[in-house]
């Protein structure tokens, strides 16, 4: 499923919809995760004036006071042409351009929202690890008392937004935090370390443009790949050495919540 890196990516590379006026919405097929609104065609005869973020959510804003919400699923990508059968939803626009997305899966979500940003999918979301409501003596307060793991603790939304399967397993591998330690017992100056990390993970993820994995499935506008695996220390890596240059241990993988996590148990503790 796409993390914050890649939807942040999605929403660079969308930057360039903004001041055109959309002439029409063909929706293929009846739904995705949910049912399209009713009135998704509301989105035609209106400018794009801004295109934004919340969490793993692409908010397009359009003219007077509609926001289109997309959510990419695991397998959603937007792209400029036609790619087949699994181009659920096109946009044509008065210049002439077209934006599409394709979902193989159907998992994504799109809905509309009449005026502010109040909607179900985003009331319960936490802070941004980029916003100034968070920063490593938050996180630390929000794992007082969690009986869960750290890496269970990152994914969890409403301690912080974005950070998925991939991320989480990078940033504590750079943090030297075993993803099997207790929420609860994570220190004042580890919860400091893992906010740095987080930055730093983050910020040079988006940089390489997202990951795309070995299924090829995330792409960005332009077509181009993720090239962040190239940078991945533990992620997908098990068996192989560590690279940390003084470590002789092996990558691991183990099974947290029914999903994997990779980490070097000499390395992190």
């Amino acid at each position: 499923m796409p993390e914050l890196p890649e939807v942040e990516t999605v929403r660079r590379g969308l930057m360039e919809l903004i001041g055109k006026e959309i002439l029409a919405v063909e929706l293929n097929r009846a739904d995705l995760r949910y049912p399209f609104p009713e009135d998704m065609d509301a989105i035609a005869g209106r400018k794009i004036i801004a295109i934004d973020r919340r969490a793993k959510y692409l908010l397009i804003r359009l003219e007077n006071d509609l926001t289109w919400l997309a959510h990419l699923g695991m397998t959603g990508r937007f792209g400029k042409t036609l790619e087949g059968k699994h181009d659920h939803v096109v946009i044509d626009f008065v210049d002439g351009s077209r934006l599409v997305y394709t979902d193989p899966r159907r998992f994504g979500i799109m809905d509309l929202i009449h005026g502010g940003n109040e909607h179900k999918l985003l009331n319960h979301l936490g802070p941004e690890p980029f916003g100034s409501e968070w920063n490593g003596t938050i996180l630390h307060s929000s794992l007082q008392g969690r009986n869960i793991s750290i890496k269970s603790a990152l994914l969890d939304q409403k301690i912080v937004v974005g950070i998925g399967n991939i991320y989480a397993s990078e940033i504590l591998f750079r943090a030297g935090v075993s993803p099997n330690r207790l929420a609860k017992n994570i220190s004042k100056k580890k919860a400091e370390c893992i906010y740095n990390e987080t930055q730093n993970v983050l910020c040079a993820a988006i940089e390489a443009g997202g990951s795309t994995l070995r299924d090829g499935q995330f792409k960005q506008i332009d077509g181009n790949l993720g090239y962040f695996p190239h940078e991945f220390a533990v992620y997908d890596r098990e068996g192989e050495s560590c690279t940390s240059v003084e470590c002789t241990n092996f990558i691991q993988r183990v099974v947290q919540s029914g999903r994997s996590t990779f980490y070097c148990s000499q390395c992190q503790s």
